[in-house]
């Protein structure tokens, strides 16, 4: 799904009048350095996600061109990566003569996978694709927190534990991890038993 030619659909969905270069900028991003987890083939999954669910979407091809840029800006030192890609994501589609309401959309589309609130459908199916690792299965999970404690390396071990098991209870304590109906049947499940024994793994001492 990570392809030029699906980037320059989606951009042309949206009325972008110019998607020159953006993938090779956008492939080099989430190919540098350090990234482990949040990488082109995040981006890929995401996007394939999507496909299948695009009938629950009010504007699908929004939510699609948010996804392409959602982490776009990603430093594990900093605290205001999902405002970084929006920005981004804004600035070219105002050079692409994307028009304002829709550039704005995108930007909150962006934006809610910092807090993982929605409050439409749109930004519902958003984060439930972004929070879709939450409840695959249990080596997969794995996998997903090994790669996020790699990009976490420089941070110090217990104070990565203790980050990390509040960061995974604050989604544990939610009364619904996803506020979709395809993502509570097929992942919240599996998501809380995920979370539950990280969260014990952790709190014993182990690394993640």
């Amino acid at each position: 799904m990570f392809h030029q030619d699906n980037l320059s659909y989606s951009l042309s969905q949206i009325g972008a009048q110019s998607s020159f270069s953006i993938f090779d900028k956008l492939k080099a991003v989430y190919t540098e350095p350090g990234r482990y987890y949040h990488t082109d083939k995040h981006v890929g999954e995401c996007l394939a996600h999507l496909q299948p669910l695009r009938h629950q979407a009010t504007r699908p091809a929004e939510i699609e061109v948010a996804l392409w840029f959602h982490d776009a800006v990603y430093d594990t030192r900093r605290t205001d990566n999902e405002e970084r890609s929006a920005e981004w994501a804004v600035k070219f589609l105002r050079a692409s003569k994307v028009g304002q309401a829709i550039r704005d959309r995108i930007a909150r589309l962006i934006m809610v996978t910092q807090t993982h609130d929605p409050y439409d459908a749109d930004t519902a199916l958003m984060t439930g694709i972004d929070l879709s690792i939450l409840g695959t299965q249990p080596h997969l999970f794995e996998q997903y927190d090994a790669d996020i404690r790699r990009e976490y390396s420089w941070v110090p071990a217990e104070q990565f534990r203790q980050g990390r098991v509040q960061a995974l209870n604050n989604f544990l304590e939610r009364a619904e991890i996803y506020k979709t109906s395809y993502f509570l049947a097929n992942y919240e499940q599996q998501a809380r038993l995920n979370l539950r024994h990280k969260i014990e793994q952790v709190s014993s001492g182990l690394l993640p």
